[in-house]
């Protein structure tokens, strides 16, 4: 009986220091992960990458955009972000044709704006917006469905021109 207490004894104690190393362990990941996204993002851009959630297609040129279809989402835009990659952009869609005003709040990077209406055409063009436009807000001509926001000059590498049309996938 004796042995019996001895070995559960050691057992527990076993049990005890496995988890005690289980959670340094996890303490440590957590902490190289913190160091790797400071890295890599810097703390300004933590949750702030690009979430590639869709892919459209505009005269014959391929982008992978962040789709701002809920309120909170388009309020933030890309404000805040440091840059955009060549092909990539932000596309907003509205529930119904509308004529939203945009702004350069907080931005930290010229871009190009393409209003799109409902049928998937561009309609205007504003080229090259700069961050030091705030406070003035940019409509578009007539009611749009879309807005996509792209580096600024993409459109002009690009050949971008009203009335191309804008494939969403």
């Amino acid at each position: 009986m004796l042995a019996y207490k001895q070995i559960k004894s050691k057992l527990s104690d076993i049990i005890k220091l496995m988890f005690g190393k289980l959670i340094i362990i996890i303490t440590i990941s957590v902490i190289a992960l913190a160091i790797f996204s400071y890295w890599n993002l810097g703390w300004d851009q933590i949750g702030q990458t690009m979430n590639t959630n869709g892919v459209i297609w505009i005269a014959n040129r391929k982008l992978t955009v962040d789709i701002a279809d809920e309120p909170q989402e388009q309020m933030q835009g890309l404000s805040g972000k440091k840059n955009l990659k060549e092909n990539e952009g932000m596309l907003f869609i509205f529930p119904a044709p509308t004529k939203p005003g945009f702004w350069m709040k907080e931005m930290k990077f010229s871009i190009d704006i393409i209003w799109i209406n409902s049928k998937g055409s561009a309609v205007q063009i504003n080229k090259n917006v700069s961050p030091a436009t705030f406070p003035k807000i940019f409509y578009p001509p007539s009611d749009i469905k879309y807005v996509l926001e792209i580096s600024a000059g993409w459109s002009d590498k690009n050949k971008i021109k009203i009335g191309d049309a804008i494939v969403v996938f």
